[in-house]
């Protein structure tokens, strides 16, 4: 395990990497055979399984989807094994990837460091301060404003430092120490499902190994930290979302301002905007200012219009107007305004348009009752056709047409095998049967119900004597009465 841990000084010609040609071709070859390997993680694999919907019956379907990501991979975990001097499977199932960040795992930074030949054997001291009460700071909204309040949790203080002995100096080295109050503080305790209050000694010694590692081996880490410390470095985007929801909830205001009739409706409205932000106020008074500005001059010209003609004359020609720069104003306004209402016309079009959810019990419904297989086709056509579905529900209907068309699609039941000995047997006595029968009523009415029974036991060519006598027989008959009946006459 030393050996593999020591990091190669001397370079190698069949090693693998990625600035030599040879080495290359060598590292491709390894990636595809580790590719292949369902011993690796998801994300070094050729290929994934991906959800497909679920089944009639609730269970989740899967479906084999191409990695493009899980050659290129295994080629740099490769590379970074080379580099480290350690196994490629142990380096590909100890990295994880956190929000696109790489990260060792806890266990792999301790084993790394116990097995590079540097230092005794890793050691944790530990040590409880008792109970303490802990301020810190959390970011909250009120009011759809980021807020940060004081808060305060009690804990049991408890404290931890990595310790081991450096082999060539013979000196105690330690970590910094991680305490409980840093977990609260740093915001690691507080995060929903944290593991430091289910188990909090475990993740101290996790915390301390890694600080410890990045101190005085950090060759060893190549600069990367632990998998809990990238998972309490992420941060909470629910503000994000919530700014997004409010600005989508803007588009009913809108609506009301553009339908408006009169002034006393457009006040009645600035008066209910003031409950939103500064910045969606900004957004909503640009369009009120608009829908002033239309009933404004509506009212100026309705009152223009009934003054006496006399007035008009009274304006000297050539002289300036105040209003000659305000027409130009009101004629980018009443585009702006124009443009805000087509935006308005169509988030309520597209709020007029069924879910993806209500596409797919309509074609739920319709794929139940189908009644043919041409109309399976053509509900699958419309299926594929339709934008408004999303991935999930497309899978989910896609896996219903295949349950609806195969029950369509049914292959008819085969016809058991004729024993050919039997139907011997059976040919011989229904051709006794028709020689004997003396009528053509008798031939008809008891013969032919006896060779329909045993159609199903004669073989094609049996049958065909059988009817070739039938109709010898009958014709004969028929004959025969005939040529009495002219006698008769």
């Amino acid at each position: 395990m030393n050996a593999q841990t020591q990091i190669a000084t001397a370079p190698q010609t069949n090693s693998v990497g990625l600035l030599n040609l040879e080495a290359f071709e060598l590292s491709q070859r390894i990636a595809k055979m580790l590719a292949s390997s369902t011993l690796v993680p998801e994300q070094y694999r050729s290929v994934v399984k991906v959800k497909a919907g679920k089944d009639s019956f609730g269970n989740m379907q899967y479906r084999d989807e191409e990695n493009p990501n899980g050659l290129s991979n295994c080629i740099i975990a490769l590379n970074m094994a080379n580099r480290m001097g350690a196994d490629p499977l142990m380096v590909m199932q100890n990295l994880y990837l956190i929000e696109g960040r790489p990260a060792w795992s806890s266990q792999f930074i301790m084993a790394a460091i116990n097995s590079c030949g540097r230092f005794s054997a890793l050691r944790f001291d530990l040590e409880d301060l008792g109970e303490t009460e802990v301020e810190y700071q959390e970011t909250v909204w009120e009011n759809r404003q980021k807020k940060t309040v004081a808060k305060k949790v009690t804990v049991k203080n408890l404290t931890c430092v990595a310790w081991a002995i450096e082999r060539e100096t013979g000196e105690r080295i330690e970590s910094s120490k991680i305490t409980m109050e840093m977990a609260v503080k740093e915001g690691w305790y507080g995060k929903n499902g944290s593991k430091w209050q289910t188990m909090p000694e475990q993740m101290l010694r996790y915390r301390a190994a890694s600080f410890f590692g990045r101190v005085y081996a950090p060759e060893l880490l190549m600069g990367l930290r632990s998998a809990e410390e990238e998972q309490d470095r992420i941060l909470d985007v629910t503000p994000d979302t919530n700014v997004v929801s409010t600005q989508q909830d803007l588009s009913p205001v809108k609506k009301q301002i553009l339908q408006a009739k009169t002034l006393d409706e457009l006040d009645t409205i600035a008066a209910d905007i003031e409950k939103y932000s500064d910045k969606e106020k900004a957004e909503l008074d640009k369009l009120l200012n608009a829908q002033y500005k239309k009933y404004s001059e509506a009212a100026t010209t309705k009152k223009t219009k009934a003054q006496p003609k006399a007035a008009e004359e009274t304006v000297i020609e050539g002289a300036p107007t105040e209003t000659s720069g305000e027409a130009v104003n009101a004629n980018s306004e009443l585009d702006e305004l124009k443009r805000l209402q087509q935006e308005a016309e169509a988030v309520a079009q597209q709020k007029k348009q069924p879910s993806s959810a209500e596409m797919k019990k309509e074609y739920a419904k319709a794929l139940n009752t189908a009644k043919s297989l041409a109309d399976v086709l053509d509900i699958e056509e419309q299926i594929e056709n339709d934008a408004r579905l999303n991935q999930q529900d497309a899978q989910y209907l896609q896996a219903n047409i295949e349950q609806v068309r195969a029950k369509f699609e049914k292959p008819q039941q085969q016809t058991p095998a004729v024993d050919p000995i039997k139907s011997q047997a059976a040919k011989n006595g229904l051709i006794r049967n028709i020689t004997d029968t003396p009528t053509v009523s008798d031939l008809v009415q008891k013969v032919a119900p006896v060779i329909n029974e045993y159609k199903p036991k004669l073989t094609a060519e049996d049958m065909n004597e059988v009817m070739n006598a039938y109709a010898a027989r009958k014709k004969l008959l028929e004959d025969q009465q005939d040529m009495f009946d002219g006698v008769q006459g």
